[in-house]
């Protein structure tokens, strides 16, 4: 139990450092770049978001299942730890092919090439953490301590160096350096501490590795698919960029409060994977709901609030986006609980892949009747996304309720 108190006090610094960093740098950045160059830059990080999904495959998810269940084991953590960063440097050139591809179809990422490709490269430092090893060994802090120094240099150099909308192209080249510090503190640990080193892996292993990981990144790729995809398709759709430049604001509130979720699913998730014990899960669920509702209803009232301090007086018309999209907050809790930690620990992958496909077929279909039927907007989608959080927990406490009965849990 001490473990778990502190890998989750660990992650809930994270979360904290992970919130507190875009608080200080996304008003003063949305004030310096205006909304039009602000724009830019959402619609290129949800792009960014997609290639994100894909580099990592489901390796985290993955791979954390994969080192928690060798019990420390090093000759089997060299091995899955080598066959994850050899598929992902894979996966980095095939990313690179297809962005090329996408580039010349997306009037925004062409018209802002350099910008697409110095994000990217930083993506693919990201995507190449070995965060799986440390949440596998539910050894979390580093993790903590590595984001808190790395996106220290990166906020101090945003403010010395970011003035005017000109400026644009050194959010990419910062952030991209914040990444690669966290890359080498990252892989420093795991080599030379933890004498995790690289190893010749056999072709049929590599295969099963990258088989199992496609069910994780399936059901991750679908999820993530609600809000990358939907800011694309507004994009297409909604000329005017300063209302992309709302949704993007009002989505960055929303995923800073579900942010909050990830430190009991992180914590929660290696534990069961050992244990098979769902009782501490239950008393998160119990009690997380009763603080998520009273949440969830304050964020709705105070969306004029919240608005002004992510963008200023500027984007104060935007803030009803942030009150329609509240009981997504509600509804996204207890599914991300029953998720990971649950379904997936106890083997329920391809259930819990079901549920995130068909929500995500559910989204795109609304997203294509809306623009076929000439209904969309911003209201029409918000209220299409807190539908599609309401899918994806019916089906998920569905798969939940019968894997209790047939595993005795």
């Amino acid at each position: 139990m001490s473990s778990i108190r502190k890998n989750l006090f660990s992650q809930y610094g994270l979360q904290v450092a992970k919130y507190l960093f875009p608080f200080i740098t996304l008003p003063y950045l949305t004030r310096v770049l205006g909304p039009n160059q602000y724009a830019v830059r959402a619609y290129v990080l949800a792009v960014m978001n997609f290639m994100a999904i894909f580099l990592d495959y489901g390796f985290t998810l993955s791979g954390t299942k994969s080192i928690a269940e060798d019990n420390g084991n090093i000759e089997k953590l060299r091995q899955h730890t080598s066959c994850i960063v050899l598929l992902r440097g894979i996966l980095c050139v095939v990313g690179a092919v297809i962005l090329v591809c996408l580039v010349p179809f997306l009037s925004i990422l062409k018209e802002n090439i350099l910008y697409v490709i110095i994000a990217y490269l930083g993506i693919c430092f990201k995507a190449s953490l070995p965060d799986f090893v440390f949440q596998g060994l539910e050894d979390m802090g580093i993790i903590t301590q590595r984001f808190v120094g790395s996106q220290t240099v990166s906020t101090l150099l945003i403010f010395a160096l970011i003035h005017k909308p000109s400026d644009l192209l050194l959010v990419p080249i910062f952030e991209g350096v914040a990444s690669l510090i966290a890359f080498i503190w990252s892989w420093d640990n795991v080599i030379r501490v933890r004498s995790i080193h690289f190893t010749k892996v056999k072709f049929d292993f590599i295969w099963s590795v990258f088989k199992e990981s496609t069910i994780f990144f399936l059901s991750d790729a679908a999820t993530t698919v609600f809000n990358a995809f939907t800011t694309m398709m507004i994009g297409a759709y909604v000329t005017d960029q300063v209302q992309i430049s709302y949704w993007s604001l009002a989505m960055t509130a929303i995923t800073a409060v579900q942010s909050l979720y990830n430190p009991i699913i992180n914590t929660l998730y290696p534990h069961i994977v050992k244990s098979r014990d769902i009782k501490l899960l239950k008393k998160f669920l119990f009690y997380g709901m009763i603080v998520v509702t009273i949440g969830s209803i304050l964020f709705a009232l105070c969306s004029k609030l919240i608005m002004f301090v992510l963008g200023g007086r500027q984007y104060l018309a935007g803030s009803y986006i942030i009150a329609q999209l509240a009981p997504v907050l509600w509804l996204s809790f207890p599914s991300m609980l029953i998720g990971f930690p649950l379904l997936a620990a106890v083997g329920k992958v391809r259930e819990l892949t079901f549920s995130s496909i068909v929500s995500a077929i559910f989204h795109i279909i609304g997203l294509v009747i809306l623009g076929i039927s000439g209904y969309f907007s911003i209201t029409a989608v918000a209220i299409l996304r807190s539908c599609t959080e309401a899918v994806m927990l019916v089906l998920r406490s569905y798969f939940t309720i019968r894997t209790i009965k047939e595993e005795g849990l």
